[in-house]
């Protein structure tokens, strides 16, 4: 068996931070009023499009309630706003990022790194807190704009507020604005090597310097802090650096264990490797002995293959009769096959034949079908001619009687024939030609002549039916020729009043009154 001895790495950190004195780092200590603070002018062009804002904060106060670290006053609105306790954190005054609930807490008098980035291509906002990513918001539709280029940078208050719930009081360390959004692996690089991590590598886009910050005047209460290499957050980047190595350790010793148990398991592995290479060697001996009693079979098998030659050359005659009689079957297949397209061939013409029956027979059909309906209106005009015949013969007849009638022959009718002659009855003969002239352009049907022919009785004015009276009215009412106008209307009353009075003949009633 393999055995790993332990192996203790012991591991030695020496302290080393790049700056020129005994190495210390300068801070900047605000004090607690509105009148405490940094401002200066600054060209932000550089940052028009894109940013990342980071720093080291401590907080000393906890008592107000939006500390603001950084405000970037520009076109008056606040542009960028930067608050210790997550509150503000705003791009473009964008407010999709203020929280009155706060993004983060951190306890008083410790340090912690904070950063800001934007980028006018996603409009997107990013807070990190000691490297890690807390918050990301995108900006209204509105907002989505480049940074104002020009403007105050104020640190420790609003610029537009003295409100004491505003200011930071606390302490800052390398506040810087670089021209470009950080990576997350970067911000996480810088806020893991503590306050003294160079930044040398992102000097061509480190814009706004922390170093330019120290040099610019300051108002109220705002001092340098000299801090110590050993300060609480490096010590605590050193310890998390510790930590992190000994978990390197420790995985590194589970991987020598793991190591050293696949070495024993190979161990084992070859020990019944070579066990199994024993057994081989007695089974290939096993084998040749086999071997030899196969060559013995195989001469039996060569002697029982000649006596199956012999077989096979009497099964090959068998099978070349066998094949002489199919050829003849296929034969008679083939005469069978011929006749039957014969056959078929016939069969077909037979039922072109019926076709062209049936259809001779349809077309013959159709021509009856079409003679019966040609004989069925022969037969119907056949009809209608004898009808107008017989009308014509009846009207012929009609015209023959009254052909020869004058006006002198109402003097055959009863009150007339047979009687002297009155003044009366010229009188009233003359009446009745009178009333002919408000008849005028009527056609003088049988009921019209029948009327006054009943009219001109002895006692015509007993001896007319109403009835008569209403048909003569309905047939000059159907007479599409007849224009019937109010004219006409009154003579006619006129006529009915004077030559009938005003009541039906007694006896005699209606259903209907004339108008």
């Amino acid at each position: 068996m393999i055995s790993l001895v332990p192996v203790l790495l012991i591991l030695t950190f020496s302290v080393f931070c790049p700056v020129k004195s005994a190495d210390t780092l300068t801070a900047l200590r605000f004090g607690t009023t509105s009148s405490d603070y940094i401002r200066f002018n600054f060209d932000m062009s550089p940052f028009r499009s894109s940013l990342t804002i980071c720093t080291w904060v401590k907080r000393v106060s906890t008592a107000n309630s939006n500390p603001i670290i950084f405000n970037y006053w520009a076109n008056s609105v606040h542009e960028i706003l930067m608050s210790a306790i997550g509150t503000y954190n705003r791009v473009v005054t964008d407010d999709v990022l203020d929280s009155s609930n706060q993004y983060f807490t951190t306890p008083a008098n410790n340090w912690f790194h904070y950063c800001l980035t934007w980028a006018r291509s996603t409009n997107m906002i990013q807070i990190f807190v000691d490297g890690q990513l807390v918050r990301t918001g995108q900006t209204s539709s509105y907002n989505w704009r480049d940074l104002h280029s020009s403007g105050e940078l104020w640190f420790n208050r609003l610029q537009n507020s003295v409100s004491s719930q505003y200011v930071f009081g606390g302490e800052l360390y390398m506040f810087n604005i670089f021209s470009v959004v950080l990576s997350p692996e970067s911000i996480k690089k810088i806020a893991k090597g503590g306050l003294c991590f160079p930044l040398d590598e992102f000097s061509d886009s480190r814009i706004l310097k922390w170093e330019d910050i120290l040099t610019k005047s300051r108002t109220g209460r705002v001092t340098e802090v000299t801090l110590t290499v050993m300060d609480t957050a490096y010590v605590k980047s050193l310890k998390a650096n510790l930590e992190s190595l000994t978990v390197t350790l420790t995985r590194t010793q589970r991987e020598l264990e793991t190591v050293s148990n696949r070495l024993n398991q190979t161990e084992l592995q070859l020990e019944a490797a070579n066990e199994r290479v024993n057994t081989t060697v007695e089974e290939l001996a096993t084998a040749k002995r086999n071997l030899s009693n196969t060559a013995e079979e195989l001469t039996i098998a060569k002697r029982n293959l000649s006596n199956t030659s012999e077989e096979l050359t009497i099964a090959k005659r068998n099978l070349s009769n066998t094949s002489e009689e199919l050829a003849t079957a296929k034969k008679n297949l083939s005469s069978t096959t011929e006749e039957l397209a014969t056959a078929n061939s016939n069969l077909s013409i037979k039922v072109k034949e019926l076709d062209t029956a049936k259809r001779n027979l349809s077309t013959t059909v159709e021509e009856l079908t079409t003679a019966k309906r040609n004989l069925s209106r022969t037969q119907e005009d056949l009809g209608t001619c004898s009808t107008t015949l017989t009308d014509t013969k009846e009207e012929l007849a009609e015209s023959r009687r009254y052909s020869n009638i004058t006006k002198w022959d109402i003097l055959y009718t009863s009150p007339y024939h047979n009687k002297i002659l009155t003044q009366e009855l010229i009188e009233r003969l003359k009446s009745n030609w009178d009333v002919l002239s408000t008849f005028v352009g009527v056609n003088m049907t049988d009921t019209i002549v029948e009327h006054f022919r009943k009219h001109d009785v002895e006692k015509g004015d007993c001896d007319l039916e109403i009835s008569d009276i209403f048909d003569m009215i309905d047939e000059l009412v159907e007479d599409k020729t007849v224009k019937i106008s109010r004219v006409f209307i009154r003579g006619l009353i006129r006529h009915f009043r004077e030559n009938h009075g005003n009541q039906p003949c007694e006896g005699q009633e209606t259903d209907r009154e004339i108008s």
